[in-house]
């Protein structure tokens, strides 16, 4: 009976976790999490298939620091966050700065989102799926997701926008930062 009762009352916990955790626009499966092959001071080379909102004259990425958000137009949780990425660019002038959200998305889904939500980010699309984070980097994508990447093109932050801090951009741009990951923080 005890044994039961234990099941049931550990089943129900982790409901709640994961129903709490989908609510604000991600989930945890300790199994498979989000990160996949992206680990912290791993290399990204970024390609994007389309350039749509927001085009530097710049498109090198090479030898920019880069705060890459992960969205999509169905995600609910990824457009209340484009305010609070909003603000903290706009906290930011370094030329070699880049915000860059991205989609897997087509261009058409993506210009009508644009239509009611305003992104001073760049705004891209990897329809090819290229990139390591989705051509068998990342077995489950978990939106919102956002990584800090450094002038050197490695990642140093792993986690969701809400948690991402004026200090972290900050301390990415004079190369002070500790390493973040927040799944594997989950998982422990």
């Amino acid at each position: 009976m005890k044994l039961i009762f234990s099941n049931t009352i550990f089943a129900l916990v982790s409901f709640f976790i994961q129903n709490c955790h989908s609510q604000n626009g991600f989930t945890i499966d300790t199994r498979e999490t989000a990160n996949g092959k992206i680990r912290l001071n791993s290399e990204v080379n970024l390609k994007f298939t389309d350039w749509i909102a927001n085009i530097p004259e710049d498109k090198n990425l090479e030898g920019k620091f880069i705060v890459l958000e992960f969205w999509a137009s169905w995600c609910n949780p990824c457009i209340e966050q484009v305010s609070h990425l909003n603000e903290l660019q706009s906290k930011f002038s370094e030329k070699n700065l880049y915000f860059i959200s991205i989609t897997d998305e087509k261009t058409e889904i993506v210009k009508n989102v644009l239509k009611r939500v305003h992104f001073e980010s760049i705004v891209v699309s990897d329809q090819r799926k290229i990139n390591n984070f989705w051509n068998g980097g990342i077995k489950k994508l978990i939106l919102p997701f956002t990584i800090l990447i450094d002038d050197e093109g490695y990642i140093k932050w792993i986690g969701i926008p809400s948690l991402l801090r004026e200090k972290d951009i900050q301390d990415l741009i004079t190369k002070k930062i500790i390493p973040f990951n927040l799944y594997e923080r989950e998982k422990k």
